[in-house]
Order: C-alpha cells, then structure tokens, then sequence
C-alpha cells in the first residue's frame, strides 16, 4: 500500500508537470506560496481506485513530511491563514491549488477549482446537490461568506465545502470536517426548536 501511494504521489507530479507544460508554462506556480495560483497553473485532480481524491498527487490526511518527500518542488513555507470558521492553518499554495495544514504536520483541507466530478467555479448549488445529494450543513462567516457542506467521503470524515454567492459556487474546499459539520447542523436545529413545556 505504501509503495502504491508513492506511486501515486509521483504520479500526480508528473501529471502537474504535463499539464503545465501544455499550458506553456513550465515553472508558473511552483514552489510559489503567494497569491492565487488557480490562474498560475492546472491542477491535476482525480479519484483513486477506493474513491479517494488526488490534488496532485495529495489527499487530505496526508502528512506535510510525506508530501514533501513526493514534491521537491512543494513550498518549504506557507501562510498562517484563518478559516471562516475560525481554525487556524498555514495555507501552502502548488500546482494550482491550495493545501491547508492544521498545526504544521498533515494536510487538512485542499481548495481547487473544482471537483472530480467538475463543479467548481461558476456551477450551480443545484448542480452540486444532484452530484452529491442535499447539503449536511450551511453556514455563514463573520466575513459575509456562505458556504454549503456536503458528504465526500462518510468513511473518512471529508466534506465537499462550496462556498457560494446567490446560487452559484464561487470556492470549493476538500476537508476534513464532516462529523463536526454534521454537529453543527444539529446544534443549529436544535437551538431554534421550541423546548417541552416552554410557550
């Protein structure tokens, strides 16, 4: 199994480098950890064989040290960021794509540009529900944004997140908040029910 997911992480680099090159610019993004490189470079995004989703090679769960030893060219450093939910992370930014670490040690969230199953940008919340079912969770942020939060994957904890403006996906976020975000909900429903015997 571990020589498989070298495989993969490896095979997610070249991939990376392909599709740079195809877009004629081989060294746009790399090892850039500043700004936005959604527009830098493509990211290479797939599923494996158990379901599970490569952004270049790297999934969720995954340990900065082992990325690294996969990507040379992965960014030595990143930026301290906070989540609209408020979580600390340091974001590091490769190959068209963002890699959210939580206290230095393993990738917690991805944002790219869009799913395997191609929503992203642009797409509608009702294209997102027919692909993934009806939202878990939604919620806003201090900063005016509205995300919606949907099942990715049950067995490993991982939620699509879309953040979205109107009807329509603006960001979209691999993370790995699923049971929390299910608590969310709960707890939001359950504080706007009336309780037993109040009037």
């Amino acid at each position: 199994m571990q020589q498989f997911l070298a495989l993969l992480g490896a095979l997610g680099a070249v991939l990376t480098l392909i599709a740079q090159l195809l877009a004629g610019s081989p060294d746009t993004g790399l090892g850039s950890s500043t700004g936005s490189s959604f527009l830098e470079a493509p990211a290479v995004i797939v599923t494996d064989d158990l379901g599970g989703v490569l952004v270049n090679g790297i999934t969720v769960g995954q340990s900065l040290v082992r990325v690294r030893a996969l990507n040379d060219d992965f960014p030595a450093t990143g930026a301290p960021v906070y989540l609209e939910n408020g979580d600390a992370r340091i974001r590091h930014d490769f190959g068209g794509a963002e890699y959210y670490v939580d206290d230095g040690s393993v990738i917690t969230r991805i944002g790219m540009p869009h799913t395997p199953e191609g929503i992203g940008r642009g797409s509608s919340l009702a294209e997102a529900t027919a692909t993934y079912g009806s939202p878990v969770h939604g919620y806003g942020s201090s900063n005016g944004g509205r995300y919606a939060v949907y099942v990715a994957d049950e067995r490993l904890n991982l939620a699509w997140i879309f953040e979205y403006g109107g009807t329509t996906v603006q960001s979209v976020y691999l993370d790995d908040s699923l049971g929390r975000m299910r608590g969310d909900a709960e707890a939001a429903s359950g504080a706007m029910l009336p309780r037993q015997g109040s009037s």
